[in-house]
Formats: C-alpha cells, structure tokens, sequence
C-alpha cells in the first residue's frame, strides 16, 4: 500500500469510521452522544491505484492463463524484455491516472476518545441539556 493519503477518521461504535472529523461525527450523531461517551479515531488510509495493479502482476496474468491454454508448451511465456516491461507499466498508470480514485480505505491506529464539553459547541450543550431535562421530567422531547 502506498502512503498517497492518509487523514483522519471517527467512529461511534470502532467498527465503521464514517466521519472524516470528530465535528461531522458529532453533527450526524451529536443526538446519541454526550460528553463522557467513547468514540474512536483513527487514520484513513486510502489506496493508489497503482496498489492494485503493475507490470508484473499483468505478466504474470498473461503467464498463467497462457499455462491454462498450452500447458508446458507455454512455459516461459510471454517473453518480456526490460522494455517491454517498462512500457507496459507506463501504459498502466497512465491509465490508472484517469480511473477515479478508489472511495474506500483501511483503518489503522484506532484509538478510543473520550467526549468532553469541550468538543460540542454551546449549541449542542444546550440541546443535551434541554434533553436530559426532559428525560427527568417525562416531557417529551
């Protein structure tokens, strides 16, 4: 895996990092959290193109399905200088290049967080009190 992007990630629940800032976390879920709550964080590691595919894994391809066709009649097949190598995996990040870039990444370095007053705004404060009193009160909310 390539280091082409590596940024922040959250999560509710350390199972699925949804949210690229504890701020978009809190916005989309800010009704399910309090200060105290757990939350994770962790880093985003998005893939390049280019980690999926190069010159050796096609030649090798090309090799395989080759050795499927003509069994030991294909052996050392295809024939690829240094050249050819070099072109063929020019060929293949140009085109990567013009592929859209991949929406998925792993997560590494995921660490419980502990939510405190001071991550939520005064407005998120005061929506979480007015629902903790309600809740005592037996008010809807």
């Amino acid at each position: 895996m390539s280091n082409t992007d590596q940024k922040e990630c959250w999560s509710i629940d350390g199972e699925e990092f949804n949210y690229g800032s504890l701020g978009n976390l809190l916005n989309a879920r800010g009704d399910e959290v309090r200060p105290g709550h757990k939350v994770w964080r962790g880093t985003a590691k998005r893939p390049a193109m280019a980690d999926f595919v190069d010159a050796d894994s096609v030649i090798e391809d090309i090799a395989a399905q080759a050795n499927d066709f003509g069994g030991e009649y294909a052996d050392g097949y295809p024939e690829v200088s240094p050249e050819h190598k070099a072109k063929l995996q020019a060929l293949l990040e140009q085109w990567l290049a013009e592929c859209p870039s991949p929406r998925f990444y792993q997560v590494t370095n995921a660490v419980p967080y502990v939510l405190t007053d001071s991550d939520f705004t005064q407005e998120q404060l005061a929506e979480i009190t007015a629902q903790e009193e309600d809740d005592t009160t037996g008010k809807p909310a």
